[in-house]
């Protein structure tokens, strides 16, 4: 009885996973979710692996208690594992998680405080007040320990990561995606009202405008990488300037400084073009960096209006040195 158990929590946790995907809360490797086995153990996802080829098997059997692996020959868990186990040894009732690096949600986080839930949104986030947990390292103690903060000072089953995401957790699956949608739609609120005008993001990371598709083809001058352009109106702000690394994945994933020469990001504003060209060593990483920079470019608007500075270049060096030599590699 308890296997079967065991392999319908496996089978919820990857569907849990997919079914983020099929909403565009994550995308690519981004993100982690977990679910409750019983008091003192939990499954999470792996480290690095694709959420739609991965397999119920594929689930890193966990302890609640600090969040290890208990077998060291099923693979490596998520780096965010400890955070999972601090929700599932708090709250008895909470039986699955998602740590997504959803897009408004992540940009908000940028007003560095905690947020106000009006009346309108209280019931659906159940709170009236969303915590925002103070920046880490991603998979780094510091980054755990603020999450631990946030969670005993808070009745929210939502959390904003600063410069990184956010994090959700519930009774079933089905409350855990409707509270992660609900966040995001109310982010999207907060962040229009902040900047004073409507805004759209790309509905999913390899759609195309005719323009970027004849751009890129334009800009395609070498077999050896891949080219994606941006001409997303939210990016405009930034293109004569440089743009640095608001958000953590943006440090990892496209660079430590963007402007108008390659330098140490993989992206190139075009001002008078009016576009940022992305450039990866395949079409899927080009876009890739695409989404990560629309999504900082969001989170760089809101610093602007909050004082937030851009993250330490020492930091962004670091982050992005790790990115290249494994992580990426693994993924």
């Amino acid at each position: 009885m308890e296997q079967d158990k065991e392999r319908e929590i496996r089978k919820l946790v990857v569907e849990l996973a997919q079914k983020f995907l099929e909403t565009g809360l994550v995308v690519r490797t981004w993100g982690n979710f977990s679910g409750r086995l019983d008091e003192d153990t939990f499954v999470v996802t792996p480290s690095g692996r694709s959420y739609e080829s991965m397999d119920p098997a594929d689930l890193v059997k966990v302890s609640v208690k600090d969040g290890t692996a208990l077998d060291e020959d099923a693979g490596k868990p998520s780096s965010e594992a400890p955070m999972h186990a601090l929700v599932y040894h708090r709250f008895p009732s909470i039986k699955v998680a998602a740590h997504t690096h959803q897009v408004y949600a992540s940009a908000i986080s940028l007003l560095n405080t905690d947020i106000a839930v009006p009346a309108m949104w209280q019931s659906l986030l159940g709170t009236t007040r969303i915590p925002l947990s103070n920046y880490g390292v991603p998979g780094s103690k510091t980054l755990h320990g603020n999450m631990n903060n946030s969670i005993a000072k808070s009745d929210s089953n939502v959390i904003l990561m600063s410069r990184h995401g956010a994090f959700a957790f519930a009774e079933t699956a089905a409350d855990c995606v409707r509270l992660a949608e609900d966040l995001e739609r109310f982010a999207v609120e907060v962040y229009e009202e902040r900047l004073g005008r409507k805004t759209e993001k790309r509905e999913d990371i390899n759609d195309d405008t005719e323009e970027e598709e004849k751009l890129a083809r334009m800009f395609q001058t070498t077999s050896n990488e891949a080219v994606a352009v941006s001409a997303d109106p939210e990016v405009k702000p930034w293109l004569n300037r440089r743009l640095k690394p608001f958000l953590d994945d943006f440090a990892q994933i496209c660079g430590t400084s963007a402007g108008q020469r390659r330098g140490s990001a993989d992206v190139v504003f075009d001002r008078n073009r009016g576009v940022a060209i992305c450039y990866g060593k395949d079409i899927a990483d080009a876009k890739n960096v695409r989404a990560v920079l629309e999504k900082n470019a969001r989170a760089a608007n809101i610093a602007e209006l909050a004082g937030t500075p851009p993250l330490p270049r020492w930091e962004s060096l670091a982050m992005r040195l790790f990115y290249k030599l494994k992580y990426a590699k693994r993924a």
